[in-house]
Parts: structure tokens; C-alpha cells; sequence
């Protein structure tokens, strides 16, 4: 095995954690605020809530997250019982439309890496070098078909 990737994946920097922590709030409420009446528009919060919790408890154990198929390879492995709750959760809302499982299973995630952030949470842009020269963002007109 690879070096590299024996070592795990680093840890997140402090605004990282932030905003996983944030948009994984943002997705619990939608997935708990969605009508069951309504399942195409309950299926998608639940992959986001998913997703997002996964990334969050694979980086709090340094360990390799993963797409597709792998998410729950990686997942399982990282946190098999958190993982378990997780994946079981987004099954059941997929199946029977009834979020509280995974709902539930998300906020222990959130209780890991420090607790829910809602209101008052600044996203804060790296800050931009600044060009010497404006860049040019369509092409000369000599360039242009004509």
C-alpha cells in the first residue's frame, strides 16, 4: 500500500469543520422539514445529509472518504457503528420516507465534531492576489469568428 494513503487523509482545517458542520445543519433541517408527500423532493435532502456526515466522521478518524460504492465502504470501515446508523438512516428514508433515524444518526456525527453551528456562521473567502494587469476574459477581436 501506498505510503500516502496508509497515513490517512489530513485533518481538516478549522474553517472546514465549520462549514461541514453548517451545511450538514442546512441538510438536517431540510430532510426533517420535507413533506412526505412529497418524495421527489424528500429524496434529495437525505444523499446531501449523507454525504456530508460521512465526510465529516471519515475526516474526525483521518481516514479516506469515498464516492459511489465506496462511501459506504469507506464509512463502515472509518466508524462502523456511527457508519451503521447512518447508512441504515438514509435506507430507511428511501424505502419508507421517515427521516428521524438518520436525522438522529446525523446530530450524533455533529455531538462529534463539536455540535451544531446555525445562526451567526460567516463564511469567510480566502483573500485573492491581487493581478498586476486586468485579464483579458474573451479573447482579442482578431480572434473572433466572423
Amino acid at each position: 500500500m501506498n505510503a500516502a494513503l496508509a497515513k490517512g487523509h489530513i485533518a481538516l482545517a478549522p474553517a472546514e469543520w465549520e462549514r461541514g458542520r453548517y451545511l450538514l445543519n442546512c441538510f438536517m433541517d431540510d430532510l426533517i422539514d420535507t413533506p412526505s408527500s412529497n418524495r421527489c423532493e424528500q429524496l434529495a435532502p437525505p444523499d446531501h445529509t449523507l454525504r456530508e456526515a460521512a465526510h465529516l466522521l471519515t475526516a474526525h478518524h483521518q481516514a479516506w472518504t469515498g464516492i459511489g460504492k465506496w462511501l459506504p465502504r469507506r464509512l463502515l470501515s472509518a466508524d462502523p457503528a456511527r457508519g451503521r446508523s447512518l447508512l441504515d438512516g438514509h435506507q430507511l428514508v428511501a424505502e419508507r420516507g421517515h427521516p428521524a433515524s438518520l436525522a438522529a444518526a446525523a446530530e450524533q456525527v455533529l455531538d462529534l465534531v463539536g455540535g451544531s453551528l446555525r445562526e451567526g456562521y460567516i463564511q469567510r473567502q480566502p483573500e485573492r492576489t491581487r493581478l498586476s494587469a486586468p485579464t483579458r476574459m474573451t479573447p482579442p477581436l482578431s480572434w473572433r469568428p466572423r
